[in-house]
């Protein structure tokens, strides 16, 4: 039996709240990431755009660091990195540091979380700024595109909507919510404090039992069900661009579904890679796009498989033709044994390369935990990829 890359534990602290440890030999740094469970599925249309507009608070003062200088300061001065991020299921927070000063990264990061401040001058400073953002990604058809996309797909429910939110809800959240929504998601059943690097499991334990110290019984949040509906099936926005962007897809599992494996080994066959056949079909051989890829999407419930390219205006018909085509072919014909041998290799090859960082390496094992209460460790990865079969992947693309 394979000697296991990384050896987690994984205990309960007070307050329920869990504790991740992932020690790397050799590593002399450390990265700590608060990952939790909440994001644009659990918000209300009302104030959708909230869960990302509280990361960016947690970043301007709370008890011990009291401004956004204090809070940059004191990780900046320890030669450490952070930053935070928010996704449709669920919102991190991570510190990497050397692993001679990995106590600052828990101080800094428990007070941001436990003791924000959210004084209502930085919320009313704050707001420009989320405007600002939601304004660039809607100003780059890259980003629109996908906005468009997400909302067509799965019409007005929360999976549909932008992460950011809308400007006119940005422009009504009061610091009331901000106390509401933090009272409801961030508590310790909701949260996984995860450290991976140069720690012990000791080290771990003892300093997020030091400085995360949530009270209460609550229970960890569970978002509204996605439901299925019908939809327009295109949409088309028109805006004076250089080049047209596009986005086609299809439903598809959800993240623990047997499947998935087989469709990871499918989608990097047709437009994961380098090598895959959309890329080669239509930019290598008819120069039609710079960019032409596939990608699946996967949440507790539902999942997309999706194609998006940006190619020359004069071109988007023979685009969607060929890369339809690709699609047809794949869902008629089998992948070859050459193909699945090429496709596994990459796919276990950029987890090994993804694995060399203590922040991947964290949110790797972290994400599994706070989202599904299961970890996959990447000796799990290999042997579900290596299993797959050419059969598997046919029944899977049909």
């Amino acid at each position: 039996m394979t000697e296991p890359r990384f050896k987690h534990t994984l205990t309960e602290l007070s307050g329920k709240l869990r504790c991740l440890t992932v020690p790397i030999p050799a590593s002399r740094s450390v990265t700590l990431l608060v990952l939790v469970k909440v994001g644009s599925r659990y918000e209300t249309k009302k104030h959708n755009g909230i869960s990302h507009f509280m990361e960016h608070m947690f970043f301007k003062g709370a008890k011990r660091y009291p401004d956004t200088m204090a809070v940059a300061g004191a990780i900046d001065g320890a030669g450490g990195s952070f930053n935070a991020f928010t996704g449709e299921e669920s919102v991190g927070y991570y510190v990497k540091i050397s692993s001679a000063r990995k106590e600052i990264a828990y101080d800094v990061l428990s007070d941001m979380l436990l003791n924000s401040k959210f004084d209502t001058e930085e919320i009313g400073r704050e707001r420009g700024v989320i405007i600002e953002e939601i304004r660039m990604y809607h100003d780059d058809p890259m980003s629109q595109v996908h906005l468009d996309f997400n909302s067509l797909f799965f019409g007005d429910q929360p999976l549909g909507w932008d992460i950011a939110g809308p400007e006119k809800n940005i422009t009504a959240i009061t610091r009331d919510d901000f106390l509401e929504h933090h009272s409801a998601y961030y508590h310790g059943a909701n949260c996984v404090v995860t450290c991976a690097g140069d720690i012990t499991q000791k080290e771990h334990e003892e300093l997020s039992a030091k400085y995360f110290t949530f009270s209460g019984n609550k229970e960890e949040a569970k978002p509204e069900p996605h439901k299925k509906i019908e939809t327009k099936k295109v949409y088309l926005r028109n805006k004076n661009t250089e080049q047209a962007h596009f986005i086609f897809g299809f439903p598809s599992c959800e993240a623990e579904h047997e499947d998935l494996p087989a469709l990871k080994v499918l989608n990097n066959v047709l437009g994961g890679a380098m090598s895959s056949r959309l890329f080669y079909q239509i930019r290598e051989r008819r120069g039609l796009a710079y960019y032409i890829s596939s990608g699946i999407s996967t949440y507790g419930d539902t999942g997309i498989i999706q194609v998006s390219a940006g190619v020359n205006l004069s071109k988007v018909e023979e685009a969607l033709t060929c890369a339809l085509a690709e699609i047809e072919k794949i869902r008629n014909e089998p992948i070859t044994k050459e193909e699945i041998t090429r496709t596994k290799q990459n796919i276990l090859g950029h987890t090994d390369l993804a694995l060399e960082d203590s922040r991947r390496v964290a949110t790797f094992y972290g994400m599994r935990e706070t989202l599904y209460g299961k970890i996959k460790t990447p000796e799990d990865i290999e042997t579900e990829v290596n299993s797959v079969t050419i059969e598997q992947t046919f029944e899977v693309a049909k």
